[in-house]
């Protein structure tokens, strides 16, 4: 499987997108070497996308309620994915996501989970905002989902818990250095941008790389 770094690079600088319906931008991409799917789901970049961030006024579905605006546009995405996994043998699905498509990330990783409860499944939402409310006793049901928070980045915090929405899965924090965000926003902005996540992400997996030979050589002594 690739590293989250690798991961990240893919979604937001080099993977090429599908738009469907309003604006909603996935990709797929098969391992068949190792006959993994990953999905893709892009942040926001345009109007549209925005106008859905903010329509979190809450949707049922199934036994959660979800943020409204991040569920249209999962839906209009879903029967597509859905079916492509019925239609192959896939041994795993890795979904991606990074900001507005972190939350797609999350509705798709449970969704898939659910209908293929057999399979492999693991998501990865960069900067995911939060798009669902749920109970904690149903928590469980998103442990296969991890959200990763670059500093304080404020898009992570949204919408703010006193609308009842939740963090779910597991929480993984990394801290990118700001500098190379070259414009006056607040460093809670500038840890958003994909440069600061980026940055985050190499000195995360450089730390952990290290700690792991350290280890590797003291299991040998």
């Amino acid at each position: 499987m690739y590293s989250l770094t690798r991961m990240f690079q893919l979604c937001a600088f080099e993977i090429r997108y599908e738009e469907i319906g309003s604006d909603v931008d996935y990709a797929t991409k098969t391992d068949r070497q190792n006959n993994i799917l990953y999905i893709f789901f892009k942040g926001s970049d345009s109007d549209v996308d925005w106008r859905e961030n903010f329509d979190f006024v809450e949707k049922a579905y199934g036994i959660f309620k979800v943020h409204r605006g991040f569920y249209r546009c999962y839906y209009q995405v879903r029967s597509i994915l859905l079916d492509k996994i019925y239609a192959n043998n896939y041994d795993k699905i890795v979904v991606v996501g990074y900001s507005h498509g972190g939350a797609l990330c999350g509705l798709a990783t449970q969704d898939i989970r659910y209908h293929f409860p057999k399979l492999d499944v693991k998501g990865y939402g960069f900067e995911a905002p939060r798009f669902v409310k749920v109970s904690k006793k149903l928590k469980y049901m998103f442990d296969d989902f991890m959200v990763i928070r670059n500093g304080n980045d404020l898009i992570t915090h949204l919408p703010p818990k006193i609308f009842g929405f939740s963090d779910v899965g597991t929480m993984l924090k990394i801290k990118g250095d700001t500098s190379l965000v070259k414009n006056k926003a607040p460093k809670c902005i500038k840890y958003h941008y994909p440069q600061c996540v980026l940055d985050g992400l190499l000195k995360y997996e450089s730390v952990k790389e290290k700690s792991e030979e350290k280890m590797e050589k003291s299991e040998k002594k």
